[in-house]
């Protein structure tokens, strides 16, 4: 058999087709944006126990991409759930671009999800420029270095498992202040590692969550009643989206005094501090 130059190197793979992409799909029943998240991260948790990431070296790095791909579904939803309830962010983002193909998937109904489907949530940078473009809420410092800094750290260890075979870039390298070395640095996660980098995501995530929530109840209380376009019959369905886009059912049960953390409680609360 005559061999050709590039037989040298391995064999001719074989011709491979995927058949119809509808096989690899599900429907998906989606709770809130924070309830999203954290029921992705938790089963990802639950599955990289010690004994499973002794089995497999890279399989703490591919249960790290989970939980930063549920920390971008986090914020691609809630950003848009915002864009359907407030009228600032809706200015803000009136000019900005949009993909037909996401329009077209989502339909009218849906077509605000389209809007985050071409940018990117993997960076200190990213988020506070998205969040200031679109929603109109800037990330303080008070509430957001320390979170924003480890989440940065994450992400440079996520661009080295998805864009260089779990080999940390030597850009990353020297952005998180990594030892220099001889050798190539792979990116290795044992148990303790996995639980601190995914800790360091939900205290992103869940940040964000309470500190947007905040926030939106002030533009409710304030001033969205002060523009032309407010309906005040509207006021109490406006009220319960915004809780029922950010409250998080997940974790309550675990919360001490969970009996007065209610919707109602929060209501009150808010009529007091803004004097309604």
């Amino acid at each position: 058999m005559t061999q050709s130059i590039s037989d040298f190197v391995n064999e001719a793979p074989g011709s491979n087709s995927i058949g119809a992409i509808d096989v690899y799909l599900s429907d998906a029943n989606l709770p809130s944006p924070v309830d999203a998240y954290v029921q992705y991260t938790r089963s990802l948790l639950r599955f990289g126990t010690p004994d499973h990431l002794g089995q497999n070296e890279h399989l703490g790095g591919l249960l790290l991409l989970g939980a930063v791909s549920a920390a971008e579904g986090y914020f691609r939803s809630i950003f848009s759930q915002v864009l359907e309830i407030c009228p600032m962010s809706r200015e803000a983002s009136a000019e900005k671009q949009i993909n037909l193909g996401g329009v077209l998937w989502h339909g009218y109904s849906e077509f605000r999800r389209s809007a985050f489907e071409h940018i990117t949530f993997c960076s200190r940078e990213d988020l506070k420029r998205h969040s200031r473009a679109y929603i109109c809420f800037d990330l303080k410092d008070s509430y957001f270095k320390d979170p924003l800094s480890e989440f940065d750290k994450v992400c440079h260890l996520r661009h080295g498992l998805i864009h260089n075979g779990g080999i940390l870039p030597g850009r990353n390298a020297v952005q998180v202040g990594a030892k220099p070395g001889r050798s190539p640095k792979r990116i290795d996660l044992d148990f303790g590692n996995l639980q601190s980098l995914i800790a360091a995501i939900d205290t992103l995530v869940l940040t964000f969550n309470r500190e947007l929530f905040n926030e939106m109840c002030r533009r409710w209380a304030t001033s969205w009643r002060q523009r032309n376009d407010w309906d005040g019959a509207n006021a109490s369905r406006i009220f319960n989206f915004i809780w029922r886009v950010h409250f998080c059912k997940e974790l309550h049960s675990q919360r001490p005094g969970k009996r007065n953390i209610t919707r109602s409680e929060c209501l009150n609360k808010i009529v007091s501090q803004y004097d309604l």
